[in-house]
């Protein structure tokens, strides 16, 4: 008994050390203490503070803007001190606030907190502005001989248009940018390299009058142009046509547009679709006759022409016929043609791409004068355009229309229909929404 009694006693302090070896292999793995594997890793980023950029800003009514929200931990809840100028989504997990400002008469400032998910926040001040209003944009032809709002082919005409402010006043010091959408013309620069330019910036003067000169090109056919102005501030824009009427020796020559049409009917000859064709030049008023008179393939309207740049209509009844031709006399004898094509087609409807208005709605004030214009798009044309509560339209002119609403007040909704002269006919809708 004596050996095992002394065996025992010196293994006691081997496995007392090889216990306290195998702790502390424990407590370097992390394993039975709960320890983290790296005591002295950097703890993870705090995030930022919320921030609103621009902290400060200056927004106009209708026109919309955008802020950016930096740091903190999405999503955002985003609050308006004064929802119904400035409207605010409440939830936001993007970092843009999109701002669409209501109308307002007078500068009104406005405040945005965002809140993010683990409770900070920041702040943000708007101020929002009364849109300037645009007076109707104008063109004035520096001769009349070529008709109203038209200018004759190497001349001049001055395009105006007036900023105000809510209470009716010119604001000066406003940059107007003018650009030409379509037409042979240009707009007169001060760079003599560059005379003529398709864009041009112009600062409003004292009564808020922004102005510039626009110059036809030499001898080209008639045709109509289209000129936009842009108020640089706050974004607002009008559109204005106008025709350039060809001239010969310093005389408009008598010209109308389009100069032919074509109708086709699927298996049988069209009925009811309707073209309408615009004089310019010579001497009003003008008679319009039809060839072949019996049977006749068409029905006018609107004869006779008793003004440049009017038009009159051409309606099919059912009969074709392969070229119908207009013949226009003006009150000095002068003439000239159009055509159109009336054909019974295949019995398959003709492929057409889909009928379209652009754009499919525009925005501004509804003062009775105000025009906004719109271009039709696909569909087999002879294009017939209506407009609800009591609106004017003019055209369709190469697909090219206007719609002067009347006297409306802010909100209320013009709707504009568009149909074609296929089978099966199309239609497209637009809308103008007075402000």
């Amino acid at each position: 008994m004596a050996p095992n009694c002394l065996t025992a006693r010196w293994l006691r302090p081997i496995l007392a050390l090889l216990a306290l070896v195998g702790t502390a292999l424990l407590a370097g793995c992390g394993g039975g203490s709960g320890a983290p594997n790296n005591p002295y890793a950097p703890p993870p980023p705090t995030p930022g503070p919320v921030v609103i950029l621009p902290g400060v800003s200056t927004v106009y009514s209708g026109t919309p803007a955008s802020l950016e929200i930096t740091g903190g931990v999405p999503p955002y809840t985003v609050a308006s001190s004064n929802s119904s100028i400035l409207p605010v989504a409440q939830t936001n997990t993007s970092g843009t606030i999109v701002l669409v400002p209501g109308n307002v008469t007078a500068d009104t400032a406005v405040t945005l907190t965002v809140v993010d998910s683990i409770g900070q926040s920041g702040t943000a001040g708007v101020t929002v502005k009364a849109a300037p209003i645009f007076n109707t944009l104008t063109v004035t032809p520096a001769s009349a001989s070529c008709g109203a709002n038209s200018i004759c082919s190497g001349q001049s005409a001055t395009a105006k248009v007036t900023v105000t402010g809510p209470g009716g006043a010119g604001i000066p010091g406003r940059s107007v940018r003018f650009d030409v959408v379509s037409g042979a013309y240009g707009i007169k620069s001060n760079d003599p390299a560059n005379p003529f330019v398709s864009t041009l910036t112009v600062v409003s003067d004292q009564f808020g009058v922004s102005q510039a000169i626009l110059q036809a090109a030499a001898g080209v056919a008639t045709q109509p142009g289209l000129l936009r102005a842009t108020e640089l501030t706050s974004g607002e824009q009008q559109t204005t046509q106008f025709t350039i009427v060809q001239t010969t020796n310093g005389s408009p020559v008598l010209s109308i547009i389009p100069s032919s049409v074509t109708f086709t009917g699927t298996g049988t000859c069209p009925n009811n679709f309707r073209a309408d064709y615009y004089i310019f030049g010579g001497q009003p008023p003008y008679q319009v006759a039809v060839t072949p008179s019996a049977p006749l393939p068409v029905l006018l309207a609107n004869v006779p022409v008793t003004a440049a740049g009017g038009f009159f209509e051409a309606i099919t009844n059912g009969n074709c016929a392969d070229p119908v031709t207009f013949v226009i006399t003006d009150a000095q004898g002068l003439t000239t043609t159009a055509t159109m094509s009336i054909q019974p087609g295949s019995a398959a409807p003709p492929s057409t791409t889909p009928l379209a208005i652009a754009p499919s709605s525009q925005a501004g004030v509804c003062n009775g004068s105000n025009q906004f214009i719109f271009a039709i798009t696909g569909g087999a044309g002879g294009y017939n355009v209506s407009a609800s509560l009591g609106a004017t339209v003019s055209g369709p002119s190469g697909g090219l229309f206007t719609v002067q609403p009347p006297a409306l007040a802010s909100g209320t909704l013009v709707s504009i229909v568009a149909v074609d002269s296929g089978t099966p006919q199309q239609s497209a809708t637009a809308s103008i929404a007075c402000s």
